[in-house]
């Protein structure tokens, strides 16, 4: 009997110590860095419309778009910019160029200035 109930409460305590219910991910390190740049959400409608309607007139936009054609890069159109604004003030639009291979570019205008590239 003596034995049968040690073998018991040694099953008991391993079912707790493996296979009871607990969030491990608590032990996690918090991280520090939530710059808040994943809840941003691409403008839509006319709003969108006017800020894509202004950036494609600008000389900026000229420019970096003939320099991608020179690369071989295509513009895949107005219906393909996204406008976000991180911030009071500040407009982030990126327009997509593709090239034969398939391969996507995004260029990346801040408040009207060209930003850079960024693959999709």
């Amino acid at each position: 009997m003596r034995k049968f109930l040690t073998l018991l409460c040694g099953g008991i305590i391993a079912f707790s110590l493996f296979a009871w219910s607990g969030n491990p991910v608590k032990a996690a390190e918090e991280s520090s860095d939530d710059c808040g740049c994943h809840d941003l959400i691409p403008l839509q409608g006319v709003e969108r419309n006017k800020i894509v309607a202004k950036l494609i007139s600008s000389d900026a936009f000229k420019a970096v778009k003939k320099e991608a054609k020179q690369n071989g890069y295509t513009w895949n159109g107005a219906n393909e910019v996204e406008v976000v604004i991180p911030a009071e003030g500040v407009t982030m639009v990126g327009a997509k160029f593709t090239n034969n291979q398939g391969n996507v570019l995004v260029y990346v205008f801040i408040n009207g200035v060209f930003a850079g590239t960024s693959p999709e």
